[in-house]
C-alpha cells in the first residue's frame, strides 16, 4: 500500500486549464485511507453490517495507483529519466520491514497459541506472503475443491499487499517502456505517453475482470490482472488532474463519498465481485482524488483524526487480522462485541508503535536508506529469514505426518474390533464411544487428507468436466469391476472402496467430482455465482452415464452423494425435493435397464458445524464437545430415497456414526471427519469391512436386466 509520504497533491491554481506534475503534500488523501483501512476492518469484525466493507482494498488500489504514478511521473519530468532501483529501494524501505515484522509475530502466535490442525496451512501462507505471491496461493485454493475448507490463515490479508507488490514491480518498468516507444515515434509528451499507455491497459483489464469474473468469480477477486485496471485507474487520474471549479469538484467529492460508502453497505459476500461492480468504488476514489482538498469533503477528511488513522493506516491493515484470527482460539468462542471493540483498541495501539518504532525508523535511517543495494540486502535477508522459518517448519510437519501414518497403518491393520465403527458395536463392548487411547490419526494429520494424491487423482475439480483415469481395490478385476460414482461425499469412500475392492478381487473405477451429484437433475446452489460451474457438472455427469452405460465390464455401480447440500430443479422445469428424487430415480433406473446392479450408500450424518479436527484438537480430551444430536445430524437423503422408491438397494451406515441421541466426531481412537462433512481416510477405510458385510452376495462379475 502507498503511505504517508506518498501523499501528495497538484501544484498551482485551483482553476489550472492543464494537468500539473503532482508536488504537495495532501491532507484528504490521509483521510481517504483512513476511510479505506475503516472499511475493511469494519467488515472484518462485523461483516453481516458492513458486508461490502471489503471495497476498502479497491481504494487503496486507487490511491496507490494515483500516487505512484504521480511520484513516477514527476521524476521523469524534473530529471528527464527514471531511476528503477531507486523507486523499489524506497517501496521496500516503507513497506518490507513491518510486513516482515508482522508475518514472523504471527508465525510465532501460530505456533504458540493455536491447535496443530492451523500449522501447516499457515506456514504455507505466511511463506508465501513474504515473497508476496499470497494472492496466487489463495486464488488456485478459491477453485480447488479440496482446498475449499481451508479456514482463514493470520496471513490470509496479506493477498491485497502482494497485488501492491506486483505493481510496485512492474510499474516503473512498464512506463519506462511507455516512454521508450514514445520517444522512438518522435514524440516529447511524456504525460501523453503514460495516459495512453495507462488507458489502454485500463479498458483491457477492465475487460477482463468482467468476463473472468462470471467465469469464475473466487479466482478473479485474488487475480493480479482483474486489478490493474484500479491501478491504471489512479495513474489515468493523476496524469489528467485539473480544477475546473469549486461547484464541480464538491459534487464529485460527495459523489464520491456516496459512492464508496454505499458500496460498503450495498454489496456482499455474494456479488459478482470485482467486474463491474468494482466501478462504483473506484470511481468514487478517483472522484475524490479529482475533487482535491478544499472541499467541505476534502477538509473533513484532511482534519487531524482522519489523518492519524491514514498515518497508521498500513500498519493497521498488517496488525489487524492475525489478532482477529489468533483470539478466539484463546477465548473458545467467537468474538463478541467488547472482544471486537478491545480488537480495535490493540490495532490502533499495535499500529501506531509500528509506525513509530518501526516503519519510520527504518524508511529514514542511513542503515538502509544511504544506498539502494543495503534496501535489497535486507530484502533479501527478511524474506528468506521468514521463508526459511516457514520451509523447516513445513519439513518438521511433514516428518511428523509420515510417522503419524505409520502409526495410523500399523493400529488399522492391528485387529482391534474397537478401532472406528466397531466402537458402536454393543457386542465388541468396547467402553467409551470415543475410545480411551491415542488417536489413530492425530487432528493436524487428519486436517490435510484434503490434499491426499489419491482424492486428487479420483476426484475432478469444479471446473473440469472430463473423466479421470482412476481405479483402485484389485487392478485385476479378478472377480469383476465395479463404479463408485457422485460428489465429494462418495469421492470420501474412495478408501472404503479400495479395500472392499481388494478383499472381493474388484477392480473400482472412481467417478467422482466435487459438488456435482451423479443424477439427471441439475443441483442449484446459491453460492455459485455464474452458470459455468452448473455446465461443467452438467457435461460430467452426462460422461459418467455414458460411461456406465457402454462400460460391459462394470456391473455394479455405487452411488453416494451430499443431497441436503443442493435445490434442484428438473429436465421438465419442476423444482424442490421432488425434482432431485425423479432426477435419482431416472438415473439409477437406465443403470439398472441396461443391465447394472446399482447400491445406493446413503449419506453419512452431519457433524457439528466447523472443522471436525480443529474441534478435537480444541477439545483435548472431551471429544463428547464436537458431538452433534442425532435430530440435527442425520437429516433426510433424496438419493436413498429416491432409490428405495423403486426397489433399488441402500447401504445406511448411520448406526457407524450415531446412538440413539448423538452422532459422534471422533469414534474408537478415531476421528471421523477430515473437515466439515467428508470422511476421513481412517474411518472411510474402516467402513469397508460393514460395507463388505451389508452388500451381502450382489455379484460384480455378470450383470442382470430388467
Amino acid at each position: 500500500m502507498t503511505t504517508p509520504d506518498d501523499t501528495l497533491a497538484p501544484a498551482g491554481s485551483r482553476r489550472l486549464r492543464r494537468p500539473e506534475v503532482a508536488s504537495d503534500f495532501r491532507p484528504d488523501i490521509q483521510g481517504l485511507r483512513a476511510i479505506a483501512v475503516g472499511l475493511v476492518v469494519l467488515y472484518h469484525l462485523w461483516p453481516t453490517r458492513l458486508s461490502g466493507g471489503y471495497v476498502g482494498v479497491d481504494v487503496f488500489f486507487v490511491i496507490s495507483g494515483f500516487l505512484i504514478t504521480s511520484h513516477i511521473h514527476r521524476e521523469i519530468a524534473s530529471t528527464g529519466h527514471l531511476k528503477v532501483t531507486r523507486f523499489w529501494a524506497r517501496r521496500i524501505r516503507r513497506l518490507l520491514p513491518a510486513s516482515l515484522l508482522v508475518l514472523a509475530v504471527s508465525g510465532l502466535a501460530v505456533f504458540t497459541l493455536t491447535p496443530s490442525t492451523t500449522w501447516a496451512q499457515s506456514a504455507h501462507e505466511i511463506g508465501a506472503s513474504a515473497l508476496y505471491v499470497q494472492n496466487w496461493q489463495l486464488a488456485t485454493s478459491a477453485v480447488d475443491y479440496m482446498a475449499l475448507d481451508n479456514v482463514p490463515t493470520v496471513a490470509q490479508h496479506f493477498w491485497s499487499l502482494s497485488v501492491e507488490e506486483q505493481f510496485y514491480a512492474v510499474w516503473p518498468v512498464l512506463i519506462l517502456g511507455l516512454l521508450i516507444v514514445m520517444r522512438m515515434r518522435g514524440h516529447k509528451d511524456a504525460r501523453k505517453a503514460i495516459v495512453a499507455g495507462l488507458t489502454v491497459i485500463l479498458v483491457a483489464s477492465l475487460v477482463w475482470s468482467i468476463v473472468s469474473t462470471r467465469q469464475d468469480q473466487a479466482f478473479a477477486y485474488m487475480s493480479t490482472f482483474t486489478r490493474v485496471w484500479e491501478f491504471a485507474a489512479g495513474g489515468v487520474a493523476a496524469m489528467l488532474l485539473t480544477r475546473i471549479g469549486r461547484p464541480v469538484d464538491s459534487v464529485l467529492a460527495w459523489l464520491g463519498v456516496a459512492s464508496i460508502v454505499g458500496s460498503g453497505f450495498a454489496l456482499s459476500e455474494t456479488s459478482l465481485f470485482p467486474g463491474w461492480l468494482a466501478l462504483f468504488p473506484v470511481l468514487g476514489t478517483v472522484a475524490l482524488l479529482l475533487a482535491g482538498s478544499t472541499t467541505v469533503v476534502g477538509r473533513v477528511l484532511g482534519t487531524r483524526p482522519m489523518t492519524f488513522i491514514g498515518d497508521i493506516s498500513y500498519s493497521i491493515y498488517l496488525v489487524h487480522w492475525p489478532i482477529i484470527v489468533v483470539l478466539p482460539h484463546l477465548t473458545g468462542h467467537p468474538l463478541r462485541w467488547v472482544e471486537k471493540l478491545g480488537i480495535l483498541v490493540l490495532t490502533l495501539a499495535l499500529a501506531w508503535l509500528s509506525k513509530t518504532y518501526v516503519e519510520d525508523p527504518l524508511r529514514t535511517r542511513p542503515l538502509l536508506a544511504k544506498a539502494p543495494r543495503r534496501a535489497f540486502a535486507f530484502a533479501v535477508v527478511g524474506m528468506a529469514l521468514v521463508v526459511g522459518l516457514t520451509a523447516t517448519w513445513s519439513i518438521a510437519l511433514d516428518r511428523r505426518e509420515a510417522v503419524a501414518k505409520q502409526v495410523a497403518s500399523d493400529r488399522l491393520t492391528g485387529g482391534d474390533p474397537c478401532i472406528g465403527p466397531g466402537a458402536l458395536v454393543p457386542g465388541n463392548a468396547c467402553g467409551p464411544v470415543a475410545g480411551d487411547g491415542p488417536l489413530v490419526a492425530p487432528p493436524e494429520v487428519v486436517i490435510t487428507q484434503n490434499k491426499s494424491d489419491l482424492l486428487r487423482k479420483c476426484q475432478q475439480s469444479l471446473g473440469d468436466s472430463f473423466l479421470l483415469d482412476c481405479v483402485v481395490g484389485d487392478r485385476s478385476g479378478r472377480n469383476g469391476t465395479i463404479a463408485l460414482v457422485g460428489d465429494s461425499h462418495a469421492g470420501a469412500f474412495v478408501p472404503m472402496v479400495d479395500e472392499l475392492g481388494k478383499r472381493r478381487g474388484w477392480k473400482v473405477i472412481v467417478q467422482t467430482k466435487g459438488s456435482c451429484p451423479s443424477t439427471d437433475a441439475k443441483r442449484v446452489l446459491a453460492t455459485e455465482t455464474s452458470d459455468q460451474r452448473q455446465a461443467s457438472c452438467t457435461a460430467y455427469n452426462e460422461a459418467v452415464d455414458q460411461q456406465i452405460l457402454r462400460d460391459t465390464s462394470i456391473s455394479l455401480v455405487l452411488a453416494s452423494s451430499y443431497t441436503s447440500a443442493y435445490e434442484w430443479l428438473g429436465a421438465n422445469g419442476s423444482k424442490g425435493a421432488s425434482a432431485g428424487r425423479d432426477g435419482y430415480v431416472s438415473r439409477y433406473t437406465r443403470w439398472v435397464d441396461a443391465g447394472k446392479n446399482v447400491v445406493v450408500i446413503a449419506d453419512v450424518p452431519r457433524p457439528a458445524s466447523g472443522l471436525v479436527p480443529n474441534c478435537i484438537a480444541g477439545n483435548a480430551g472431551h471429544p463428547e464437545k464436537c458431538a452433534m444430536p442425532r435430530g440435527a445430524a442425520v437429516v433426510p437423503d433424496l438419493a436413498a430415497a429416491a432409490a428405495r422408491s423403486v426397489d433399488i438397494p441402500v447401504i445406511d451406515l448411520t448406526d457407524l456414526f450415531c446412538d440413539l441421541t448423538s452422532c459422534f466426531s471422533q469414534i474408537g481412537d478415531v476421528i471421523v471427519y477430515k473437515d466439515r462433512s467428508h470422511l476421513s481416510t481412517e474411518y472411510s477405510t474402516l467402513l469397508a469391512s460393514f460395507v463388505d458385510e451389508r452388500l451381502g452376495d450382489v455379484p460384480a462379475a455378470s450383470r442382470r436386466g430388467r
